[in-house]
């Protein structure tokens, strides 16, 4: 039995926390450790950890790093085969880790084994459950969205390939090969960074319907959200696709970023959104090394990773006509003519 370490990253997340260390702590899974690395909490947080919760490691933070930060943290300390990293607001059921290991012994071609994520119910017998996520969708031009958000669950998914994970559990040699999360992105999108890393690197992620949480979600469509997204994405994009792809998506790159702006003007928040290229061109030094240093290191191309991208986009909590009906049509006609050319 291999020993798997969960990482449990927290800020002033009190109220949730309990939840989801008790669930850690009722897995039928024998051999896990638990950790928790807190980033700064202001609400007692980290005496809830000593008092309640003593086998449970707690890493302070002095301060709120980030979610990728803070993982790395927690990697850094875990003695695991296998790590699985997860928001605080998460419940496994008690078999959710033995089947991610599961998947993992099974193929050695899976890098990443990835939950069915739920939204969280008071009573396991509701008949209104609903997905919060099956895997996660990306447009070629970095948009995620998860899969089957908002959907009934259903008993017949099947085990399916992603391009993207949330959370999910992965061998401690693919994390020393890909050298975990980004720090530069201190929230959002790290989880998409990871995974493409993951991919270029050979591995496949599957999202496993055997294996489930449930979130107590709450979507924030805050500006700070938004312009951290935005950044974040504009990041991962320049550092992890190759030359020839920039070139070829620029175009609708350039639409996006046109119907993000306007989005900016009317959501009040197009001075970050301008902040956010600023920032992106005063770190373009740094992503241009580590692009080299990606780029160099993969094993994949653009052909392959590109295999699972939608062509048209979908953003959680937007509901807009002109994207249904004039940006998504746009964008699926310009990816079926240079998908070829990938």
């Amino acid at each position: 039995m291999k020993k798997v370490s969960a990482i449990v990253v927290n800020w002033n997340g009190k109220g949730v926390l309990s939840g989801c260390l008790r669930s850690l702590l009722d897995q039928d899974y024998e051999d896990l450790e638990i950790l928790v690395v807190d980033n700064g909490s202001e609400d007692g947080s980290q005496v809830l950890v000593k008092n309640d919760f003593p086998s449970v490691q707690l890493i302070e933070n002095e301060e709120n790093l980030g979610f990728g930060s803070a993982v790395n943290r927690g990697f850094q300390k875990a003695n695991g085969e296998y790590f699985i990293f997860l928001n605080n607001d998460l419940a496994l059921q008690s078999d959710c880790v033995r089947q991610l290991v599961a998947l993992l012994d099974s193929d050695p071609t899976v890098g990443a084994a990835i939950p069915k994520i739920l939204y969280y119910s008071e009573s396991d017998k509701d008949p209104a459950v609903r997905i919060n996520s099956f895997g996660v969708l990306i447009n070629f031009t970095g948009i995620a969205c998860p899969n089957l958000i908002d959907q009934p669950d259903r008993p017949d998914l099947p085990l399916t390939e992603t391009a993207c994970g949330g959370i999910f559990m992965l061998p401690r040699k693919v994390y020393e090969s890909v050298g975990g999360f980004d720090e530069d992105l201190f929230l959002y999108h790290e989880d998409h960074d990871l995974s493409w890393r993951i991919r270029m690197m050979g591995w496949k992620l599957m999202v496993t319907p055997k294996s489930i949480c449930s979130h107590h979600y709450n979507f924030n469509k805050g500006v700070l959200k938004f312009y951290r997204s935005e950044k974040n994405r504009l990041h991962i994009i320049l550092k992890n696709f190759e030359c020839k792809t920039l070139w070829l998506i620029a175009p609708a790159l350039m639409l996006v970023e046109i119907a993000q702006i306007a989005h900016s003007i009317f959501y009040g928040w197009f001075r970050l959104k301008l902040k956010s290229y600023c920032e992106i061109m005063a770190r373009f030094l740094k992503i241009s090394r580590k692009r080299r240093k990606i780029q160099a290191a993969r094993k994949v191309s653009d052909k392959e990773i590109v295999k699972l991208y939608q062509d048209t986009i979908a953003v959680t909590g937007l509901n807009n006509p002109l994207v249904d009906y004039l940006l998504n049509p746009i964008l699926k006609l310009y990816w079926s003519c240079i998908r070829v050319w990938i």
